[in-house]
């Protein structure tokens, strides 16, 4: 097939991360030779994307199958994915293969890793009236760098010949017959620079062009000369021809069309402004102050309401300071009692010995304090969480006695383990205790509340591997109680050939589906709801005569019958209407 004979791996400019996945799909897939689709492009995974650029991607489809407009290009968030768009255009009648397109990023090590797309079939039929002009519009092209400077008396700058030696003048010319990016390498002067970045672009060394310009913009000034060839090594950079000028170069433009020198000089000036301005205003708002408590100081004072206010300001100290005392001395007393009042051990066991990967079992919690003690707010930290997946909240359970002064608080954690596991467990307890004590100073009963902190002592588990007797070949890792597959078709009524947009919906009830599982024949996932168990896929179905849709079938691990299972869907009956 022509889509594996792709011409190059096309790179991600600007995204960095751990494994990413893509799908690819059209907004239509039975539509008519020269009709416009949209070609959504999606990456979902752990990356950073806010350097992402819209690479072109017309080079690496067949152009007599596929128009690609490139410079159409547009990215956007969707959900958990980074989207890209692009609007395509089947070139041909009958069944169109879009190929599988080949993305490279970089990884969390610099390295490169690669990141494919899926293969989306069209049905193109033969239209009546098929508008095919403007079709070999050249959408590739991009944007040109300034034009090659020969004259030395032409703008921007106007270097006089006469003020070159002969042997420059010699190197120049012969520079301009043969021009390389080396050649105007060896001249200092702004001309010679721009030639240098427009050779360096000529042979596709934009790195070099941005290199050039950026030092050369910084010295003259931002001219029209030096933005046509930011432009131009932008463009190949990320290989869109309708990039533009960064914003910033756009909004700071009046000051940047200055040198260097003139730059700091405007900035100086705009700081030394502003300080003016706000000494000034500081200066105004000092003399309105100072006016404000003169007026202040010329009202008439009444000496009997300021002995009232004296009187009660002096009450309200007196008021605190024996509040102070109290909290002083009702802590000094906790303190005292700190191990009495604190008194914690806990314990911890399993509903089941030796579980499998993907049951369910409970893990319980004993909790023994003294009766009188309430405890709140309880956290509890597994020290071993690989694979761990808790699949409710924790349960009280009913208290139990512990001799006349203790009280057992029992807890339960409904939790599986998704991988196999042999390790020792323990909980990190934390939480609140509230209760009452007697004070050892005033002799009287106060009421507190603190945090508290235990472990439990480590317990054995082992997450015994799914079973080997009676695997299925084609067993993919699915585990659940009641898995259920349902298939969901666009249309059925059809001509042969029109593409069927099937969606696999399968759910499942607190189970494991890894996320490289793809039913068979499937394109893509299509998203994945963890809370209601439920993920879908899309299948592209080419209806050549088939009467009816494939039939699949997905095998899966019951841990509740301790058996392989099987759930079929499929066989929806397809009417041609031709």
């Amino acid at each position: 097939m022509f889509w594996s004979l792709l011409i190059a791996v096309i790179e991600l400019t600007g995204v960095s991360g751990n494994t990413l996945r893509s799908r690819a799909f059209f907004d239509a897939h039975n539509v008519k030779v020269g009709d416009p689709l949209i070609l959504t492009i999606d990456f979902i995974g752990e990356a950073e994307f806010k350097e992402l650029h819209p690479p072109a991607i017309s080079k690496a489809v067949k152009s007599g199958d596929w128009k690609v407009d490139d410079a159409s290009a547009k990215t956007d968030t969707y959900s958990a994915a980074r989207r890209i768009t692009y609007r395509v255009r089947p070139m041909r009648e009958g069944v169109v293969y879009f190929p599988s397109l080949e993305f490279s990023y970089d990884g969390p090590e610099g390295e490169k890793r690669i990141v494919k797309t899926n293969v989306i079939p069209v049905h193109a039929k033969r239209g009546v009236d098929v508008v095919v002009e403007g079709m070999d519009e050249d959408f590739d092209a991009m944007p040109s760098p300034a034009e090659l400077i020969v004259d030395l008396v032409k703008k921007p700058w106007g270097v006089r010949v006469e003020d070159l030696s002969d042997d420059e003048l010699f190197a120049w010319k012969k520079a301009c017959a043969t021009p390389t990016a080396d050649a105007f390498a060896a001249f200092d002067f702004p001309e010679a620079k721009l030639n240098e970045a427009r050779c360096a672009l000529v042979a596709g060394e934009w790195s070099r062009a941005l290199k050039v310009l950026r030092a050369l913009e910084w010295r003259t000034g931002q001219t029209e000369e030096i933005e046509k060839g930011i432009v131009s090594a932008l463009a190949m950079r990320y290989q869109n021809p309708a990039v533009e000028l960064p914003v910033w170069r756009q909004v700071l433009r009046p000051l940047l069309r200055y040198a260097w020198a003139a730059r700091v000089g405007i900035v100086l000036s705009i700081i030394l402004l502003f300080a003016f301005a706000s000494w000034l205003f500081g200066k105004v708002l000092r003399k309105f102050a100072s006016v404000a408590f003169l007026a202040l100081l010329l009202l008439p004072c009444n000496a009997e309401a300021q002995d009232i206010f004296e009187h009660l300001n002096r009450q309200m100290r007196k008021i605190e300071e024996r509040m102070n005392r109290m909290v002083r001395g009702s802590f000094t007393g906790l303190a005292e009692d700190d191990k009495t009042v604190i008194s914690i051990d806990a314990t911890a066991k399993m509903s089941a010995e030796n579980p499998v990967v993907g049951e369910e079992f409970e893990f319980f919690i004993s909790i023994k304090t003294l009766s009188n003690i309430t405890l709140s707010n309880i956290r509890l930290v597994p020290s071993e969480t690989v694979g761990l997946k808790v699949l409710g909240p924790v349960r009280n359970l009913p208290d139990e006695k512990a001799g006349p002064s203790n009280v057992v608080k029992r807890l339960s954690v409904p939790v599986r383990y998704d991988v196999p596991l042999k390790t020792d467990i323990s909980f990190e307890i934390e939480g609140m205790a509230e209760g009452q004590a007697k004070h050892i100073q005033m002799g009287v009963m106060f009421s507190y509340l603190k945090s508290f902190h235990a472990k439990t002592p480590p317990i054995k588990l082992n997450v015994r591997p799914l079973p080997g007797d009676g695997q299925p070949e084609d067993f993919a890792g699915i585990v659940s109680e009641s898995l259920r597959l349902i298939e969901m078709c666009d249309i059925m009524k059809v001509e042969t050939n029109d593409i069927v947009c099937i969606t696999y919906s399968l759910n499942y009830n607190n189970g494991i589906v890894p996320l490289d599982f793809m039913p068979p024949g499937s394109a893509f996932e299509m998203g994945r709801n963890t809370k209601h168990g439920l993920v879908q896929y899309r299948r592209f179905f080419v209806a050549d005569g088939a009467k009816q849709t494939p039939i699949i079938s997905i095998p899966y691990y019951d841990p509740r019958t301790k058996t392989y299972k099987r759930v079929s869907a499929g066989g929806t009956e397809l009417l041609y209407i031709k």
